[in-house]
C-alpha cells in the first residue's frame, strides 16, 4: 500500500457538533470500540508519498496554492453509505460551486507541480465526512445496513463555514496525524 496524505477541513459549529453526536451514538450502538473516535472531518484531496523530503514538498506547494482559495461554506445534505469492503456510513456535503472550485484548483495545482494525487476529477468526486466503518471495530455488512436503513431517511441538513485546511497523516491520534493547518484567504482578492 502506498503512503497517502490528505487534505482535509474540520466543520465547525452545528454541523460538526451534530456529526459527532451520531457518530457517537453509532459507535455506542454498535460496540465500534472503546479507543478515541475518530476527528470529524471532511476530505478535500490525498496525495500520495515517498518519503519525509516529499510530505515537505506537498506542505510547501499547498500553503502557496490554498492562499488562492477564500473561505467557503460547506452544507450537508442526508447520509450515505459506502458498502463492503468499506462498510461506512457517511454524511453527505453537497458540491457546491465553491467547494468543486476548492478543489478543481488544488487538484489541478498539484498534478501541474508533479505530485500525485487521487485520481478523481471534480465531477467524479463525492465529498462526504465519514461517521463509522473507517476505524474502530470492523462491523459487519448487515451491521453496517441496519444502521444505514435507520438514517437513510434523516435529511441532516447544516452548514459550515470553511476558513482553513489542515493536512493529515492517516491516524485516529491527533499528535501523530497532524501535519500543518493553511488559512484560506484568498489573497488575489485582498487589497
Amino acid at each position: 500500500m502506498e503512503n497517502m496524505i490528505f487534505l482535509v477541513t474540520v466543520p465547525n459549529g452545528t454541523l460538526y457538533y451534530c456529526c459527532r453526536k451520531i457518530q457517537q451514538s453509532l459507535w455506542k450502538e454498535y460496540n465500534l470500540g472503546k479507543d478515541v473516535l475518530p476527528e470529524i472531518h471532511l476530505t478535500i484531496d490525498a496525495f500520495y508519498y515517498r518519503d519525509l523530503e516529499e510530505v515537505e514538498k506537498i506542505k510547501t506547494a499547498l500553503h502557496e496554492i490554498t492562499h488562492k482559495i477564500a473561505p467557503f461554506e460547506v452544507t450537508s445534505n442526508g447520509f450515505g453509505y459506502i458498502p463492503h469492503p468499506h462498510n461506512c456510513i457517511t454524511l453527505h456535503i453537497v458540491k457546491t460551486e465553491e467547494l468543486k472550485n476548492a478543489y478543481h484548483l488544488i487538484h489541478n495545482a498539484m498534478q501541474e507541480r508533479g505530485f500525485r494525487v487521487r485520481a478523481f476529477s471534480p465531477e467524479e468526486i463525492v465529498f462526504h465526512i465519514s461517521l463509522a466503518g473507517t476505524h474502530g471495530r470492523e462491523w459487519s455488512e448487515e451491521e453496517n445496513l441496519h444502521a444505514w436503513n435507520k438514517m437513510r431517511d434523516f435529511k441532516l441538513k447544516e452548514r459550515a463555514f470553511i476558513d482553513e485546511l489542515e493536512l493529515w497523516y492517516p491516524e485516529i491520534d491527533p499528535n501523530a496525524r497532524f501535519i500543518s493547518r493553511m488559512k484560506l484567504e484568498d489573497i488575489g482578492k485582498m487589497k
